[in-house]
């Protein structure tokens, strides 16, 4: 069985300070949101899904301290570990509660921009979490989110697919298909904005490849084990998995070989609306 199977993260303060989402997958959706979001003074900000600090504290030192700055996490020790980055920064105008997306603890109309970098991937409820976003926002104030869309590393989930033909396994393509299409498209996530009253939509795309010099050290990495393994086993039946994974390496890596390398393609968006006075 390959090693990465076994693999398991243990939450813990220690194992969170050394953990680093940023260079691998979280810059460049924030860079973009840097891009394209409009930063004024003396506002109330808030980061949903605010994690280790990316980009709450970069957007606080950018507004400066005329601006409030809050994050939200519902991880513990995530939220520590901003909290020691906003000291050693300097920054005293960030705040970060301990809370879920779903119920903010702030008043209504109280802020006047609120952001996610990737949070929409992680909603259990998104259309409870746009809701309250426009409880809470000012009459005019901006939602603008980040996300990678429909057709995320579509070279891997091609061989994944593939590798499930080979096994004549066809009966799990299903779960694959779902497992792909759970990633919105510009227009349903434009369209989840609309439907929780928001107008004056717009958005902006992007994309950029991860490089990996094959199978095995992308199913190796510890990024890929953390964010995205579990879902992909949990396409495979328990005794399959061990067989499974052995070829979907071997596939992977051939495809290395044939094509100088593993290219996997991440496309992005930025979108961004503007709150209804009225729902």
């Amino acid at each position: 069985m390959p090693e990465y199977l076994n693999y398991k993260f243990t939450d813990t303060p220690s194992s969170v300070s050394t953990f680093d989402e940023l260079p691998l997958w979280s810059a460049s959706f924030g860079l973009l949101l840097l891009k394209h979001l409009e930063l004024k003074p003396c506002i109330a900000f808030l980061d949903i899904g605010s994690g280790a600090g990316f980009p709450l504290l970069e957007l606080a030192g950018r507004l400066g301290p005329s601006s409030k700055c809050y994050g939200i996490d519902t991880w513990i020790n995530a939220n520590d570990r901003a909290r020691q980055k906003a000291i050693n920064y300097g920054l005293s105008n960030v705040e970060i509660s301990d809370c879920t997306a779903e119920e903010l603890p702030f008043e209504p109309d109280s802020m006047d921009v609120i952001v996610s970098n990737l949070g929409i991937n992680n909603f259990n409820n998104p259309d409870k979490v746009f809701r309250e976003c426009h409880r809470v926002l000012k009459p005019g104030g901006k939602l603008a989110i980040t996300t990678n869309l429909n057709g995320h590393w579509r070279e891997f989930y091609c061989v994944f697919e593939a590798t499930l033909v080979q096994m004549n396994r066809q009966d799990l393509l299903q779960h694959l298909k779902e497992h792909e299409e759970h990633r919105g498209s510009v227009d349903s996530i434009a369209d989840m904005f609309t439907r929780n009253g928001f107008t004056d939509v717009r958005h902006f795309l992007d994309s950029f490849i991860m490089r990996f010099v094959d199978g095995r050290a992308f199913l190796n990495h510890y990024f890929v084990k953390l964010g995205w393994l579990e879902s992909w086993k949990g396409m495979i039946p328990d005794e399959l998995q061990a067989t499974f994974f052995d070829s979907l390496e071997h596939n992977l890596n051939e495809y290395a070989r044939d094509n100088n390398g593993l290219y996997l393609t991440v496309p992005m968006a930025y979108i961004e609306g503007e709150k209804v006075i009225t729902l």
